[in-house]
């Protein structure tokens, strides 16, 4: 008799667990989320790039479910290029705030490319 009272709760036990398994994990919650990318290619004579990328990422407070993205490219081929950019993303939500963390993301891709030939200090360009 034992051993069937025994069995029974095992079995019960294993078949029951699947369904009692998710309310042990936590849940997953997210607030806003901000995703910034900002690409900038200089082909020039200088040899240092003068490239700069600003970004302000700012959430409501109890933000919840609102997103927002942004993308910049600035390309400059010359004898001498300056890239500057600024980027101000302000998210709001739905206003049902769950208590999950705010998400930013920053994504800057400088590339600077040293050109000799339009470059006024370069040895063959002198004349």
């Amino acid at each position: 008799m034992n051993l069937k009272l025994l069995s029974l709760g095992i079995f019960s036990v294993v078949s029951v667990s699947p369904f009692l398994m998710p309310s042990f994990t936590p849940k997953a919650e997210a607030g806003c989320v901000a995703v910034d990318v900002g690409v900038q290619v200089a082909v020039d004579g200088s040899r240092r790039g003068s490239q700069s990328n600003n970004v302000s990422q700012r959430f409501d407070p109890n933000c919840s479910g609102g997103s927002v993205t942004s993308v910049g490219k600035q390309v400059c081929v010359s004898t001498k290029c300056e890239q500057r950019r600024t980027s101000n993303q302000s998210v709001s939500g739905n206003g049902r705030y769950t208590g999950g963390r705010n998400i930013p993301i920053r994504v800057n891709v400088p590339v600077h490319v040293h050109n000799p030939a339009a470059d006024p200090n370069f040895p063959f360009n002198k004349r």
